[in-house]
């Protein structure tokens, strides 16, 4: 009876130090959980605003070739504008995406039909359209007041509303960022989270602050000397 006894003994005490030790690996990886914007790693998050920092950079110049046959840095040393970056947190932490339209983490419409479907898409880019006209109107003319400094006009467009905002522009860049939340944030996010966080964290690490120092860089000069620096450009 002895010796059965020990020997459950035993066999109970070192079941109890497995589920400790699985306890404390549980645990372990619970303290080490990531920080997340609204389901995404904010490792991934950040190389999604530097990707949409570059789409911006390329979509101002776009518009600029087409109609004033001129490729500029767009008073940046690097192919990065920030504030397309900052604008996709606001957008995403603001709405998510038209397919899942939320106010923050309330969602609009919990029980998604097809015209409740649609509905969420004309609200999502209705909102994303007064946005980037508030926001142009709102940066244009703190550099106005702030530097004295004009950075853009679209006084020569007939739609315009002030100097810094116009319909036509507003349509154009609001349908742009509609078109990339609707059908290529989910991708590109998905995609980012496939180059694992070690290599996310380097990207931020190196490529993020350079922009974050470039942007820096062109906000104290244009402050300072009263103009925004423009390192190049091409035109024809």
């Amino acid at each position: 009876m002895d010796n059965t006894y020990v020997i459950g003994e035993g066999v109970e005490s070192s079941a109890e130090r497995e589920d400790g030790r699985r306890l404390k690996v549980v645990k372990a990886k619970r303290e080490r959980r990531p920080l997340t914007i609204f389901g995404y790693d904010v490792r991934y998050f950040l190389v999604g605003m530097i990707v949409f920092s570059f789409f911006g950079f390329c979509a101002e110049n776009a518009g600029r070739m087409v109609t004033k046959h001129i490729f500029d840095c767009r008073h940046q040393l690097l192919p990065f504008l920030m504030a397309y970056g900052i604008a996709l947190l606001a957008v995403y932490v603001l709405m998510g995406t038209p397919d899942e339209l939320r106010f923050f983490n309330i969602r609009i419409f919990k029980n998604m039909t097809r015209g409740k479907r649609v509905l969420s898409h004309i609200i999502y880019f209705a909102v994303i359209f007064l946005f980037i006209m508030a926001g142009e109107i709102a940066v244009g003319m703190l550099y106005e007041k702030c530097a004295g400094v004009i950075l853009w006009d679209y006084s020569d467009i007939p739609t315009h509303i002030t100097r810094y905002t116009s319909i036509i522009t507003t349509l154009l860049y609001g349908g742009g960022v509609y078109l990339l939340m609707a059908f290529a944030f989910r991708p590109m996010m998905n995609l980012i989270s496939k180059m694992g966080t070690r290599a996310a964290t380097i990207v931020d690490c190196t490529l993020g602050a350079a922009i974050v120092l470039d942007f820096l860089i062109m906000v104290i000069i244009t402050f300072v000397t009263g103009s925004a620096p423009n390192w190049w450009s091409v035109a024809w």
